[in-house]
């Protein structure tokens, strides 16, 4: 073996994934599927990820397991899950809401840091992971906020996802298209609007309203824990990835039609973002 490929060999940081534990947890007689990320370093902190929405989590799935995966490469212990009705947990999607959403996200919490108290915890949300994170942090639950890509209100975020029902529906008849005002109204009459497979209910539409980061952003007088709060720095290309929007960073001038990448290398982003969650534990009073 040759002095370079020596040097490669310690540049790359240990991979963890054979420690890798896939489970359950039970809530009000559903279960929660969750992947537990352990590291192989000293502990610097517990990393809860708090996912997207239903309809995004399939284009983001990819990036947020190897985002968990450069975390545990870095001394962090993560956690990642669906929320009840989505992905690998138990339940139907239109059961279930924003509220019951929000208190998946705290059972996770919860049991994880109950795995060593004096840890420090980290939720981490992308989309509307990050609206749940906003609600959590607000009444003191963890010691630092990270969001990627928050929207505004839930209400917003839904009426951006409807651009996917517009863009399955070009397939019909130029007749039969609807516009996303159009879902809208639909909605507000009481009807269900199936988007990218998931039962869009009045109720979810209701409850989207009164949803957002103003009100999640009241703290709690009583918290007497430090917290800190993060806006996760994206670069061009991880907005591209997971956000869907802007083109193309990786597209040459000239070229072809733009394609969206399946599965970027987002180490760029991944080493600021990490970096950052080292700075804030830092300002904690931790290494």
């Amino acid at each position: 073996m040759t002095n370079s490929s020596l040097r490669d060999d310690f540049a790359k940081p240990p991979s963890f994934e054979h420690l890798e534990q896939a489970d359950y947890l039970s809530l009000d007689q559903q279960q929660l599927y969750y992947v537990l990320h352990p590291t192989g370093l000293p502990l610097r902190a517990r990393v809860l990820l708090a996912g997207p929405f239903a309809s995004e989590r399939p284009h983001r799935y990819i990036t947020w397991v190897r985002w968990a995966r450069y975390l545990a490469s870095h001394g962090f212990e993560v956690m990642r899950f669906d929320y009840r009705g989505v992905g690998e947990s138990t339940g139907r999607f239109e059961d279930f809401g924003f509220c019951t959403w929000s208190n998946d996200l705290r059972h996770c919490a919860d049991w994880f840091q109950q795995r060593s108290p004096a840890t420090p915890l980290i939720i981490h949300g992308l989309g509307m992971g990050a609206l749940l994170g906003e609600s959590l942090f607000a009444q003191g639950i963890a010691n630092v906020l990270l969001t990627w890509l928050p929207p505004k209100t839930a209400r917003e975020m839904l009426y951006d996802q409807l651009k996917i029902k517009m863009a399955n529906n070009f397939i019909l008849p130029a007749s039969e298209r609807k516009t996303r005002d159009q879902f809208v109204a639909d909605l507000e009459r009481g009807e269900t609007v199936e988007v990218e497979g998931h039962n869009w209910t009045p109720d979810l539409w209701s409850e989207s309203k009164k949803f957002g980061l103003a009100e999640n952003s009241i703290i709690n007088p009583h918290v007497k824990t430090k917290q800190i709060s993060l806006d996760g720095k994206l670069d061009a290309l991880a907005v591209h990835t997971l956000g869907g929007v802007g083109p193309n960073p990786m597209r040459s001038a000239g070229g072809g039609p733009s394609m969206r990448l399946v599965n970027p290398d987002l180490t760029a982003c991944f080493e600021v973002t990490c970096g950052q969650l080292k700075h804030a534990l830092i300002a904690l009073g931790g290494n």
